[in-house]
């Protein structure tokens, strides 16, 4: 989230994103073999990267805010998980929608709720829901489906009774991301809570200061994480024509925080931005499709990607202790 002139550290980072994913783009565009299209990599873009980005701007405003929520790609995964349900009792598709997407939103207001509730730290409690909603997404697909993975995608004919409930996330990926992507920017840039969130990331004793209620406004963190939750879940549960809970989107939530700590989120709170969050986003999926144009292995790939995450986020977290400590010191 940003207001008014972006930070001189969030403004640099912004401008080496943009470099480095044109030149990641100018490397995939050398190994592209004889007759492949360059078109094909970016034509991929909306399916491969719609679920990612939703997460991560979720985890943007929750991060900012001085808080974390792991549980992500698990609470993606029940909205997903009961859009399928749903589908295979063969309901409205607008009612399979609409339930995902509250299912999902609503588990990202628990969570906001349950940090509040306990004092706990924010990574302990997703940490437990994590675990938690898996299991509740293979229990829920064990009772309604009688233990069988889901089959949810639908291309109908038009015969009457039926229904197509692939639309969005089969059809539309791309549409719904740049969509959600504009709205986000346009709406950070104009909206209260954005700052509100930074502030709170900064100092929780300084918020209170300016008459804000710090419980307050860490839950509308959670509240706005919940929608692109739901998008997410509706997004990923039409997108496919299978549905196993127990992988849905699995270990999703590290690409997640590696791209919104990429994108220039503190990750100890008071500065980020949607805008650094889609290009932490989009350089992650280049770096991976020009290991795959290197024919580098699957296996070799989740390495080096793996490593650039806890690469990048080890030598933010030192870059911002280092930082709070020389203001201590002032």
């Amino acid at each position: 989230m940003t207001h008014g002139r972006l930070s001189r550290f969030l403004a640099f980072r912004l401008a080496v994103l943009v470099i480095g994913n044109l030149l990641l783009l100018g490397w995939i565009a050398l190994r592209i073999p004889e007759g492949g299209s360059f078109g094909v990599v970016l034509s991929n873009m909306g399916v491969d990267l719609c679920a990612l980005v939703l997460v991560a701007l979720a985890m943007t405003g929750v991060i900012g805010s001085g808080s974390i929520d792991i549980s992500v790609s698990s609470i993606l995964a029940v909205g997903a998980t009961v859009f399928g349900i749903l589908v295979s009792h063969s309901l409205h598709p607008v009612l399979c929608f609409t339930v995902a997407f509250l299912t999902a939103w609503s588990l990202s207001m628990a969570n906001g709720y349950l940090v509040r509730a306990l004092r706990l730290p924010a990574i302990i409690v997703t940490l437990g829901a994590l675990t938690f909603y898996r299991g509740v997404a293979a229990i829920l697909a064990s009772l309604f489906t009688n233990g069988e993975f889901l089959g949810t995608l639908y291309i109908v004919s038009g015969d009457e009774g039926e229904y197509d409930y692939s639309g969005p996330g089969f059809h539309y990926p791309g549409w719904i991301l740049i969509g959600v992507v504009t709205v986000a920017i346009v709406w950070e840039w104009n909206a209260r809570w954005p700052r509100t969130w930074l502030a709170l990331g900064g100092s929780e004793e300084a918020c209170r200061l300016q008459g804000l209620s710090p419980g307050k406004t860490l839950q509308s963190a959670f509240f706005v994480a919940g929608l692109f939750l739901g998008v997410a879940a509706i997004v990923a549960g039409s997108g496919r024509a299978t549905i196993v809970p127990e992988k849905m989107a699995w270990g999703l939530e590290l690409h997640a925080i590696g791209a919104v700590v990429v994108g220039g989120t503190n990750i100890f709170g008071g500065e980020g931005s949607y805008t650094g969050t889609v290009l932490g986003c989009l350089f992650f999926y280049f770096l991976r499709q020009g290991l795959i144009y290197e024919g580098i292995s699957d296996h070799y790939t989740e390495v080096v990607l793996g490593a650039t995450i806890l690469g990048v986020i080890g030598f933010d977290c030192w870059l911002h202790r280092g930082a709070k400590r020389m203001e201590e010191l002032r």
